[in-house]
């Protein structure tokens, strides 16, 4: 059974068309990178996975059931978003560290909100900082481990890796990775690396004119595209 399934999913903005027809499932513990030009509506995609937007034709099931007809703060704790633009609370990091254990009523782990930080290369000097103290690539680590903190059975990532070097990247990948594995976690991720498509995803579901033109094997996409550049 399909974790998340889009039937006919579309969605239009003053007027404009930005997703049409978009119609997919991901099955639990799978890996789906997300990739098409700018603007082909792959960030609109994820708001609406995550209750953010409402699309204006089409159903998002959720565990065989009508996304809509979850509540939203529910939903978010089972969907887990780490935008592109990283967004902290006010406060310290320690503070938005805290965040995920106060909403499930747990007493916040320390022991586990390091190891967590060691896992992205921060350490526990971090904890007392706060965003405007931090660059943008430390406050995007931050964020993730916020949302992986939460133990989500989805996670939804855009362009996580965007403000990071390589050596970070790669961190991050073997992180969502070890995640996937040890939680049978389910990850669909947005990208515009094809060298990070090809290390990370299983699936690939790729969008142009705010249409899927390609969904299927990660391998397979390749080999049509023939390798094509990064966009």
């Amino acid at each position: 059974m399909a974790l998340i399934r889009c039937d006919g999913v579309g969605l239009i903005k003053k007027g404009q068309s930005i997703l049409r027809d978009i119609s997919f499932q991901v099955e639990e513990g799978e890996l789906l990178g997300i990739a098409g030009p700018s603007g082909s509506g792959k960030t609109s995609l994820l708001r609406i996975l995550n209750l953010l937007q409402s699309p204006t034709e089409g159903t998002v099931w959720y565990k065989n059931k009508d996304a809509t007809t979850y509540d939203p703060a529910q939903l978010r704790r089972e969907i887990g978003y780490v935008l592109q633009k990283p967004y902290l609370f006010e406060g310290t990091v320690r503070d938005n560290l805290a965040y995920p254990y106060l909403v499930w009523n747990q007493k916040p782990d320390e022991t586990e909100i390091t190891s967590y930080l060691a896992k992205v290369n921060l350490t526990a000097d971090m904890l007392d900082k706060r965003g405007s103290e931090m660059s943008g690539g430390e406050q995007q680590r931050v964020s993730l481990v916020r949302s992986l903190l939460a133990k989500p059975s989805v996670l939804l990532l855009d362009e996580i890796s965007a403000s990071l070097d390589e050596s970070n990247t790669l961190t991050l990948e073997k992180l969502i990775l070890e995640e996937l594995t040890a939680r049978n976690m389910t990850v669909l991720f947005i990208s515009h690396n094809n060298d990070q498509l090809r290390r990370l995803a299983q699936k690939i579901l790729y969008l142009e004119q705010c249409r899927i033109s390609f969904c299927g094997a990660a391998e397979d996409f390749f080999r049509e595209r023939g390798g094509g550049q990064n966009e």
